[in-house]
């Protein structure tokens, strides 16, 4: 279970978003609840596998999408085994629940004099202070988008800065074995030892501490131009976003007939920020707290 921002371009946000929710969750039966075929795997694993161990019919008469088999059905004959089984669900699923604003709330920054408005609050930041320049809803010609970079762009300078300091104070090199290197090079996946090798090396040691839970000390181990044009470039960038009913995320972008899941990051962040500066100063933008 996790959260994760979406930026929903445009107005109507819950028609937008409606294709993509987690049926089993939502309960709502509509056009994007599609009727999947699991027989082969059912055969295989049994019908727990798709919890229709109680969902047996003997004729397809006997289907009652709108009860007991809203969420699917196994056609069994007499001697109970499995004749068809079939799993209701949105291939598509994204979400299971949403609010605009949530744990991103405040997310935008709005320029003098431009408006915005407030969605909700999670509970993870209810209680903190409300800023009047920040929104969740607004028009992108009343968002400051070169403030928020320049302000990722800040932080970021000072952040590389304070790295640098810690390796020199340490008197640790400025290039490591990186991780993704000891892992599948080094020790060839083998990850206690990995870890134990990586976390020894005095340059990681004195970077502990400096990043954040999903990161690791190598995001230091580029020059400190593209350290900050990539903090810069991620300032903006929400995990994805909605556009006329489309879902992209990185490497799945439609609009530009992009789909590589292998894009590096940075790249995905530049493809987003052009797309953003290109959008019309009276286009709406929402930023939605997705979880599944």
């Amino acid at each position: 279970m996790s959260h994760f921002s979406v930026f929903v371009i445009g107005p109507n946000v819950e028609q937008q978003l409606a294709p993509y929710h987690e049926f089993e969750c939502t309960g709502e039966d509509d056009q994007y609840v599609q009727d999947v075929d699991v027989t082969a795997e059912c055969r295989v694993h049994g019908l727990d596998w798709y919890g229709l161990e109680d969902k047996t019919v003997t004729d397809l008469s006997e289907v009652d999408k709108a009860g007991e088999h809203k969420y699917g059905y196994a056609l069994v004959d007499a001697a109970g085994e499995v004749i068809k089984a079939v799993n209701r669900t949105n291939p598509d699923k994204k979400w299971d629940w949403y609010q605009i604003g949530g744990r991103w709330s405040g997310f935008l920054k709005i320029k003098a004099g431009g408006e915005g408005a407030m969605g909700e609050r999670s509970w993870t930041n209810r209680d903190a202070p409300q800023d009047p320049t920040r929104a969740d809803i607004a028009l992108k010609g009343d968002i400051d988008f070169d403030a928020m970079r320049n302000e990722a762009e800040q932080k970021a300078a000072e952040k590389f800065d304070q790295a640098t300091a810690a390796l020199t104070a340490a008197g640790a090199p400025t290039t490591w074995d990186r991780w993704d290197h000891v892992r599948d090079v080094m020790f060839k996946g083998d990850i206690e030892k990995a870890r134990t090798h990586y976390n020894a090396q005095p340059s990681v040691k004195a970077l502990q501490g400096m990043v954040g839970f999903w990161d690791t000390p190598d995001v230091f181990v580029v020059p400190r131009t593209e350290y900050i044009q990539r903090a810069r470039d991620a300032a903006c960038v929400p995990y994805a976003l909605v556009c006329k009913g489309e879902w992209a995320s990185k490497g799945r972008m439609g609009w530009w007939g992009i789909s590589d899941e292998d894009m590096p990051e940075h790249k995905w962040n530049r493809l987003v920020n052009k797309m953003l500066d290109a959008l019309p100063d009276d286009t709406l933008i929402t930023v939605v707290d997705c979880h599944i």
